[in-house]
Parts: structure tokens; sequence; C-alpha cells
């Protein structure tokens, strides 16, 4: 039982960072991009992927600049406990467990009418200033798949940083790709805005309620 409880989190683990190496290696933004940012401006776009059993997928990509530090920013986009404060839909994030530059939690989110939860295995590089995450499926969920990443760039000039967020999320529910996209095209935008109120008030600024 011990053997097998073994090779089941080898084979968990193994999964895990195949699914992070899957993902864009940086995310670079384009001088073309870099003045829409400056501007004020959300870019928004879907990004090719390959899934490690070799399957494809397209990751929504969504880039906002930030005037904050980038050790604020940094902060941020960490602050588990406290993304019921700041992102869109979040009622609770609960941290199950740290180890080392691992993190597992549980979100749950209300979205129109539905409750939904999902357990997140998340890998912080500091080094680069990114946090990659796949479904943690040792647990209870109750969408199919997920598959994402957060990460800070110093933005040019040396003021403020360019923040990226990609996102992939099968729900298990079949729908058109043009239906998705339109879906994430709302949806993840005000997630990266969400960030940068709370990132430059210094962490003070608190969503709606109930949004």
């Amino acid at each position: 039982m011990k053997a097998l409880a073994a090779l089941t989190k080898l084979i968990a683990s193994i999964s895990f960072f195949l699914a992070i190496a899957a993902l864009t290696a940086r995310a670079d933004f384009t001088p073309e991009e870099w003045k829409k940012l400056r501007n004020g401006e959300v870019t928004f776009s879907g990004v090719p992927a390959e899934n490690p059993d070799g399957s494809h997928r397209i990751d929504f990509v969504t880039k906002i600049y930030v005037k904050a530090p980038m050790q604020e920013v940094w902060k941020t986009v960490r602050d588990y406990e406290h993304f019921h404060e700041f992102m869109p839909k979040v009622t609770k994030v609960t941290v199950l467990k740290r180890e080392g530059n691992l993190t597992w939690v549980r979100y749950d989110l209300k979205v129109l009418w539905l409750k939904v939860t999902y357990h997140l295995s998340l890998v912080d590089d500091d080094s680069r200033y990114r946090v990659d995450w796949t479904l943690d499926r040792s647990k209870e969920n109750t969408v199919r798949d997920i598959v994402g990443y957060w990460d800070v760039d110093d933005a040019p000039g040396g003021s403020g940083v360019v923040l990226s967020y990609a996102s992939f999320v099968d729900t298990g529910i079949p729908a058109p790709m043009k239906i998705v996209q339109k879906l994430a095209s709302m949806a993840l935008p005000q997630v990266v805005k969400n960030v940068r109120m709370r990132a430059e008030s210094g962490g003070k600024w608190k969503k709606p309620e109930g949004s």
C-alpha cells in the first residue's frame, strides 16, 4: 500500500510539472502591446498550447500595466487568503498546504447562481516573479481541468510592471469556441483590473460587495 501511494504521488508530481512545461515559457509583450498597455488598455489573446497527452487547447492571456512596485504586485497575486476581498466571483480561498515553493489551495466561487469549487497546485518562481498552477486531481472539483499562470514583468522605463494572467478552464460542459472566447474576454480582463486596483492601493482596495 505504501509503495502504491508513493507511486501515485510521483505520477501526480510528474503530471504537474509536465503541465507547467506546456505553458508559454515567458509572458513577453511586444512594443505594440506596450503602447496599448501604457495608455491604460487591457490586451487579450488566445494562445495555442499543448497538453501533456499531446492534445491541444487555447490558453487565454490578458495583460495590464500596473503602476506599483514589483514586490507589491508579486505579493498581491500570491495573497490567496485575501482573494475574496478583490478577486471577481471568489467567495473564499483556503490554503491547504505549503511546502517550499509549492502551495495547495481550495477556491470557492459563486458564478451567477452556481457555486463552484476547485483545488489548485501552485508553484512560485521568485527568480522570475511567476506563479504556475494546475488542477489538483486528488481532490473533488466541479470543473474538469484548469491550467494557468501569473507573470510579473518590469515595464519599459523602470516604472511599474506589466502583469500577465493566463488561464485555460474546462468546465466539462461542451460549448462552441466562439462562446468560450467571448466569456473569457469578459472575465479575464476584470481579474487583472482588480489586481491592479488592489496593488496600486497598497492592498487596501476591496471589490464591491457581491462582485
